[in-house]
């Protein structure tokens, strides 16, 4: 029995994406929850399980940076797969009557999910961030009619608590996750991610991103992160599509590598499906 880990705890949108996730792969996982991002990939660096189902990005919020810095990390996990879930939020309270609710606890990107839903209907109230939306059911469920949580629909079921209003999110999203581990999954890789880095200097990263539009490799995805050495230094992620030992891919790659100053791949990997809350 292979142990996938996701963030926990009960309820949260990263054990539904685990849950499709054991659904999907021809193996035996036993799901394991851990408190934070960094804690599911840990688990799997030293082995205590086997993969990390871990958000990555959401389309109204943007990229999750715990994830990325963790890719960044000295881990070195691979990318093993990926699936996207659409996300349906809801406003949970364990009394479920609106005028009573004071504050509002949930996950910061669910949070800034749902801005446009807090300012017209719920103004002035206070927005507590915690570490995930199972937590913030968590908390409104011991925290008395005046508490109440944005998460999903099981999170209510799980925790006791009521469903206020659904689909509260300011536009429909889909959060993308990621499959962390060591060894390859079954499937056919269609994607492929990597980091690079360039000298801070005119064009350097013009030139990288040059060869991968010689090779009509088509990049899904550019972003940024701090490279934690001296100011002005970056790292970048990118997602392509295509395997890495597809012809074009790989010519491409072997270019960026010379022009680069570093290359990682983070790995090529099948989508592994689609699914709505």
């Amino acid at each position: 029995m292979k142990i996938t880990a996701y963030l926990g705890p009960q309820g949260t949108y990263s054990e539904e994406a685990a849950i499709i996730f054991a659904g999907q792969v021809k193996k035996q996982c036993r799901l394991r929850p851990f408190p934070t991002i960094w804690y599911c990939a840990q688990a799997v660096a030293d082995k205590t399980a086997c993969y990390a189902v871990v958000p990555l990005e959401n389309s109204l919020a943007g990229s999750v940076h715990e994830t990325m810095d963790i890719l960044m990390s000295d881990l070195k996990l691979s990318i093993l797969g990926e699936l996207d879930l659409r996300i349906e939020h809801c406003l949970l309270s364990p009394a479920g009557n609106i005028s009573d609710i004071r504050r509002v606890y949930s996950h910061p990107q669910a949070l800034a999910q749902c801005r446009g839903y807090l300012r017209n209907n719920l103004p002035g109230i206070a927005a507590v961030p915690v570490v995930s939306t199972a937590a913030a059911a968590a908390a409104a469920a011991s925290g008395g009619p005046q508490a109440a949580a944005i998460a999903g629909r099981a999170a209510a079921k799980a925790y006791g608590l009521r469903i206020v209003a659904a689909g509260i999110e300011d536009a429909p999203s889909t959060t993308r996750f990621i499959v962390l581990g060591k060894s390859k999954l079954p499937g056919c890789p269609v994607k492929t991610s990597l980091l690079f880095t360039v000298r801070n200097s005119a064009g350097s990263l013009y030139q990288v991103l040059g060869v991968f539009a010689a090779f009509q490799v088509n990049l899904t995805k550019i972003e940024s992160r701090p490279a934690r050495s001296h100011l002005g230094d970056y790292v970048f992620f990118v997602d392509l599509d295509g395997s890495a030992e597809d012809t074009a891919v790989k010519a491409a790659l072997q270019e960026v590598g010379q022009k680069a100053v570093t290359l990682r791949l983070l790995g090529s990997y099948p989508v592994l499906g689609k699914s709505r809350a």
